[in-house]
């Protein structure tokens, strides 16, 4: 372990105010086992661990440089999903691995960090079998004479049983594990050693932790020199207490090495963490031997967790424990409790300080801020992708996953609380199908320690059963057959095959960060905070959409000092909306494109998603939503329930009970909220600078939209030439009924050059028909005289539809689908697949708001692009000897 004389906390030449310098980082005291003192350096660092695509050398380069300058001191090299770390763990390294590790290591030397070499044989070893244990220790020693000072031993997500030729020598699999453990760990001279468990926290501790025979095995059997690593109560844990650490230690016998999942993000395609570290006092770092976080996936995205941590592990650097300090300190069990409740104040300001170096997650996080505002001006380029390994068959008896996919909608039981995820199906809102649309799948091994720019290479996989995360995990050889990604693109353009090939856009470039202020980037970490917590921002958008939703009522009423405060909320909430909206173009102005791309998937998650509640809000402004309807919406199981916001926070579950995030619970807040279809989608291939705003539509908008049509009636295609003479004809069949007799429900989206598309509706088909037949054709037929022709243009045959017999919907196809829609956009200026099911789900939100049970579309038989694009949009042939006909088909979609 490398000690230096003084440390620092933030970036040289930071603008913020530098810490005071500390000599020393916290010493752990205490023993444990007797004869053996604990006497230490704390360890506090990054753990490389999580499930997903790992990050690059020239990344790990950077990070060592941040925890040099933070003040962090241990690194660990365990990407899961990295090939010789897991999957191939036998295999030694080549030449060109071995001098790029080697590189690695000196690299980490050079700032300070103690390189920890972690590998996982646990999926495939033969504990007993000497030709295993061999491999073992030879990988291990090779990587030992690259300079490497620190080994760890993983045992986590595998199958607890032994296989039957291991159960012939050992005991039990805590047995086996100890004996190999300590085997290899005197074979290379007792080097600083790190072991995680199975049972690695303490829901997974069987029976518990106190009487887990795993454990006690573990701290009985494991030499003393080695540390024992753990999550804490949970996989991801809320909170972690001294009572906790004081029963774990006992049982290790040795104080725990925190892996700390808080900032972690594999299991949740749609969250990333960008707060403080939280939830554990710094009075716990008595009894701890340190705490390594294992965050985001994404590299850039962890400056702030890394900072906060290495603040939280200055703030007690005496390390003393609570036990022996005098009685005017805080005891262990009010510094608990004061930890539990502080996030309850507004602001670390109104929480009352009694240690000097107290930590204060806000305080701190204004600190890793204002520093990590300069990594947005830095000039960096997305990573080149690591070669992918070659897919080899691993021969493994593996685990059935204890728990199906956690859904993001929890059941609930009668008193109102989500039920356990055990039984729960998964309802499919946060993942469009087994495969991350925000992470690679689980197992898509790649080879992080040589990167290569492969853009020719696919980067799809085989598809893995949906598993809870950090469960064991199938060998490469399970076949699973991938589901259709209904979310391919809706326009004549070519869309993404994978979020992580999104490109930035070279159209817009600048030196410096223009206009990119702490607010910014203070709004940015408030839209994606921590797994158990929103930032104060994003908790007044739901508060504000939940309480204009529950209020629509008021805008039906003569109550003019209701309306007013309707519109004042309403204000605020579309005020914070645009802010996101500024954030996410100056996002994609950074110099640090690396960071850019990073965040560019969450944030047009989040965009969007905000620009639908949007448009609803302001159709909500329109005074549509009578009383009943409002009252309906008020019964809804959101995050304004106090039951589902309490059991959301507690902890008591982990967070991918409660999938999405912010988005997802804006999402349950719409009327549409189980289409999960229209929420769900993967991000445009190419960052383009096109916004993309929608809106009711209002009398403007005629001439657009019958443009629109006209351009997009053949098929998908322009028809101009083929209604020459009547321009307005089109229009006038498909869209004037809608706009003329019932424009309630319908919306356009708007690009920077004007409509390019638009949702028109009508809430009861048969009304509309009968007051179109009594109001609009009628007028229809004296603009468009009937033709007296034996052969007819295209343009007679839709003027004769005029003279014809009045419409009429299909009695069976009415009963399931009442309402009715007519959606088109220009391809030509839209090639962000998103927007045309954002805008059906405009339309689709006010429908159903007002009770609608189903929508549906009549289109010709012969219009193979429009049946395609509907069919995108979620729609299907409604059946019915009604419906049948051999020109017309009707496609609906339930709501």
């Amino acid at each position: 372990m490398v000690n230096r004389d003084i440390l620092k906390i933030g970036s040289k030449g930071s603008k913020s105010q530098h810490r005071k310098a500390l000599n020393h980082l916290p010493k752990m005291k205490g023993k444990y086992n007797e004869g053996e003192n604990n006497e230490e350096t704390f360890i506090s660092g990054v753990v490389e661990g999580f499930y997903g695509r790992p990050w690059t050398t020239e990344q790990r380069r950077l990070l060592f440089s941040w925890m040099k300058n933070m003040g962090l001191n241990t690194y660990m090299y365990a990407p899961k999903d990295d090939s010789k770390h897991r999957s191939f763990w036998r295999d030694m390294y080549s030449v060109e691995e071995a001098e790029n590790l080697t590189n690695l290591i000196e690299a980490a030397t050079e700032n300070d960090i103690t390189f920890v070499y972690a590998i996982s044989p646990g999926l495939d070893m033969t504990f007993s079998g000497t030709k295993d244990v061999t491999c073992l220790k030879r990988k291990l020693e090779q990587v030992s004479t690259f300079g490497c000072p620190a080994f760890a031993l993983l045992f986590d997500d595998i199958d607890p049983e032994i296989s039957e030729a291991d159960k012939s020598v050992f005991q039990s699999y805590a047995c086996a594990q100890v004996s190999v453990t300590n085997e290899v760990y005197e074979y290379l001279n007792q080097p600083k050693f790190l072991f995680c468990p199975t049972e690695y926290c303490a829901s997974r501790a069987v029976p518990n932790v106190k009487s887990s025979e795993y454990l006690n095995t573990i701290g009985a059997k494991l030499l003393p020199g080695i540390d024992v690593m753990w999550t804490g109560s949970k996989v991801v844990s809320k909170r972690i207490t001294i009572q906790s650490l004081e029963e774990i230690g006992s049982v290790l016998r040795r104080p725990p090495l925190i892996w700390d999942n808080i900032h972690a993000n594999d299991y949740d395609p749609r969250r990333i963490f960008l707060g403080p570290y939280d939830g554990r006092s710094p009075e716990i770092i008595p009894y701890l031997r340190g705490v390594m976080t294992n965050p985001n996936c994404e590299f850039e995205s962890n400056y702030v967790a890394c900072h906060t941590l290495a603040q939280w592990c200055l703030s007690n650097v005496d390390g003393v424990k609570k036990d022996i300090i005098p009685e005017d300190r805080l005891s262990p069990i009010a510094a608990d409790i004061k930890l539990e409740t502080e996030s309850d104040f507004g602001s670390d300001e109104d929480i009352p300080c009694r240690l000097d170096a107290r930590y204060q997650p806000h305080r701190a996080l204004k600190t890793a801020i204002n520093d990590w505002l300069m990594e947005f001006s830095s000039t960096r380029t997305p990573p080149k992708k690591p070669v992918v390994a070659a897919s080899i068959p691993l021969s493994v008896n593996t685990c059935v996953a204890s728990t199906p996919t956690s859904c993001s909608f929890p059941e609930t039981s009668e008193n109102g609380l989500p039920v356990t995820a055990l039984s729960m199906p998964d309802s499919g809102n946060m993942m469009i199908d087994n495969q991350s649309y925000l992470q690679p799948a689980t197992m898509n091994v790649v080879n992080s320690l040589i990167d290569e720019d492969l853009s020719d290479v696919s980067d799809s996989t085989e598809s893995l059963p949906d598993l809870e995360p950090m469960d064991c995990i199938p060998p490469s050889n399970t076949s699973t057959t991938n589901n259709t990604d209904n979310n391919t693109e809706l326009t004549k353009n070519p869309s993404a095959d994978s979020l992580m090939q999104v490109e930035i856009s070279s159209e817009k470039k600048s030196d410096t960060v223009e206009g990119l202020l702490y607010d910014d980037v203070s709004l940015l970490v408030d839209l994606f905070y921590m797994p158990f917590e929103f930032g104060s921002t994003a908790t007044a958008l739901l508060q504000d959409l939940h309480w204009l939703s529950n209020n629509a009522h008021t805008l039906c009423e003569n109550k003019k000092d209701e309306k007013r405060e309707w519109f004042v909320v309403a204000k605020k909430f579309k005020d914070t909306v645009d802010r996101v909206e500024v954030l996410a173009d100056k996002m994609n102005d950074i110099p640090n494109k690396s960071l850019s791309k990073e965040l560019y998937p969450y944030l047009w998650d989040v965009r969007g998603i905000l620009q639908l509640c949007s448009a609803y809000v302001d159709w909500i402004g329109l005074g549509h939503v009578p009383f009943v309807s409002s009252s309906h919406l008020q019964n809804r199981y959101t995050w304004q329930t106090k039951s589902y916001r309490d059991a959301y926070s507690s902890g008591d579950q982990e967070p991918w009970v409660f999938r999405g995030g912010l988005q997802s619970e804006l999402q349950r807040m719409l009327p549409i909220d189980t289409a999960h279809d229209l929420f769900i989608m993967k991000p445009p291939e190419v960052v383009s600078t096109v916004k993309y705003h929608y809106r009711p539509y209002s009398s403007a908008d005629e001439r657009s939209v019958y443009n629109i049509c006209l351009k997009t009636c053949d098929d998908g295609m322009d028809g101009t030439e083929v209604f020459p003479e009547n321009l307005d004809l089109i229009g006038d069949r498909y869209l004037g009924q809608f706009i003329n007799v019932s424009p309630e429900y319908c919306f356009v989206v708007e690009d920077d050059e004007g409509v390019c598309g638009y949702a028109l509706a009508a809430l009861d088909s048969k009304t509309l028909y009968q007051k179109s037949n009594m109001e609009w054709k009628p007028a229809m037929c004296d603009k468009y005289p009937k033709p007296n022709k034996e052969e007819m243009t295209p343009a007679d045959e839709v003027i004769q539809s005029f003279h014809s017999d009045p419409a009429r919907v299909p009695e069976t196809m009415y009963s399931m689908a009442p309402s009715v829609i007519r959606l088109d956009i220009l391809p030509n200026r839209i090639n962000d697949v998103s927007v045309a099911k954002r805008l059906l789900a405009c339309a689709l939100s006010g429908l159903k708001t007002n009770g609608s049970a189903g929508v549906h579309c009549e289109l010709n038989i012969g219009d193979k692009y429009m049946l395609d694009f509907y069919g995108k949009l979620g729609f299907f042939p409604l059946a019915g000897p009604e419906s049948a006909s051999e020109d017309v088909v009707y496609l609906g979609r339930l709501l």
